[in-house]
């Protein structure tokens, strides 16, 4: 099963290398012109897909393991997100959103077929210096 997720991450990150190594302005392009088309197929898939990946790139940056959602995730957002997961092949995040209606939204998960699981920390952001890491607690969810 093909994660599109991670294939985008892939193909951007060596389209951003691509175009640092570039030393013209068609190079360049061509590595813009790659990034552009590896998100073009994640926007064709809608906005579902999109919520995923934003939080999915994010994720892979600040060097987490699996995917973390650390925004709102709205209700009627929940069995769509779950269902586009388990169709690219994620069969664990976490989520670390500190909003007061987290749980609920746990609860919602579970309810689309995930399982909770235990609580783990996660990397948010850089530290202000840019060597480490900000960390955060998320409560980890098994897609079944």
């Amino acid at each position: 099963m093909t994660n599109i997720f991670e294939e985008t991450y892939n193909t951007i990150a060596e389209a951003k290398k691509a175009y640092k190594a570039a030393t013209t302005a068609e190079g360049r392009d061509a590595a813009r012109e790659a990034a552009k088309a590896a998100e073009d197929k994640i926007d064709e898939m809608g906005d579902i897909a999109w919520k995923i990946w934003r939080a999915y790139e994010k994720s892979r940056d600040n060097e987490n393991e699996i995917l973390d959602f650390d925004d709102i995730i709205w209700d009627r957002d929940v069995e769509a997100l779950t269902a586009c997961m388990r169709e690219n092949g994620i069969k664990a995040f976490t989520y670390s959103c500190q909003a007061t209606d987290a749980i609920e939204t746990l609860w919602l998960f579970k309810q689309a077929g995930c399982t909770i699981g235990e609580m783990v920390e996660v990397n948010l952001r850089k530290d202000l210096w840019g060597k480490d890491y900000e960390k955060g607690h998320a409560f980890k969810m098994n897609i079944n």
